[in-house]
């Protein structure tokens, strides 16, 4: 609930959070509060935007040199046209605007994944980082596809998520399907001998 609340007064600032990673290490991740959930908060930056459970936050703050805004003092626009749809077409308006979705319903990070199908990511995990396009979750699992192959990863399992550009995207996939492949190679060269 503490995560929650601050990630609410700060949401579209700037935040630093640091988060549990491999054994005794830490991962500092930067980036503008954009969406807060039930059980995790997405930042954005310049070039991806970023998951991440509360389950593995240690702390959050502020960067140095940054300055605090309550919410009362950010600017807010106000559309007329905007409120008569969410008058008399509330379903329909709060479907359409993605922020509208999270500022209605608070999404659990299963949920938010269903509205990023297709979007190349890399997941972290405690043991191994796994990259591909998001194709669907399960109450359990995050479903990822790479080179035709589904890839099944347990959420409670998921430190980070991070959204991956085209050509990092294939980097990972080239370097990934070399790696099999050489370990392919190498196992049939040594059962030949």
């Amino acid at each position: 609930m503490t995560l929650k609340k601050f990630f609410k007064s700060k949401r579209n600032q700037q935040v630093v959070i640091s988060s549990f990673g491999e054994v005794d290490s830490c991962l500092e991740t930067e980036g503008k509060v954009a969406a807060i959930g039930r059980d995790f908060v997405m930042l954005t930056n310049l070039q991806k935007r970023i998951w991440i459970p509360y389950t593995y936050i240690e702390t959050a703050n502020i960067p140095f040199g940054f300055p605090s805004y309550s919410n009362t003092h950010q600017h807010h626009l106000y559309d007329n046209q905007l409120q008569k749809n969410l008058t008399l077409r509330f379903g329909e308006t709060v479907n359409k605007r993605e922020t509208l979705v999270q500022q209605f319903f608070e999404e659990s990070f299963r949920t938010n994944f269903l509205s990023w199908k297709g979007t190349r990511v890399e997941a972290v995990l405690s043991n191994e980082t796994v990259s591909g396009k998001i194709m669907n979750t399960t109450k359990s699992e995050l479903l990822l596809t790479s080179f035709g192959a589904v890839r099944k990863i347990p959420l409670v399992e998921i430190r980070i998520v991070s959204t991956l550009s085209l050509v990092s995207f294939w980097k990972k996939e080239m370097r990934t399907l070399l790696q099999s492949f050489g370990g392919k190679v190498r196992g049939g060269r040594k059962s030949e001998k």
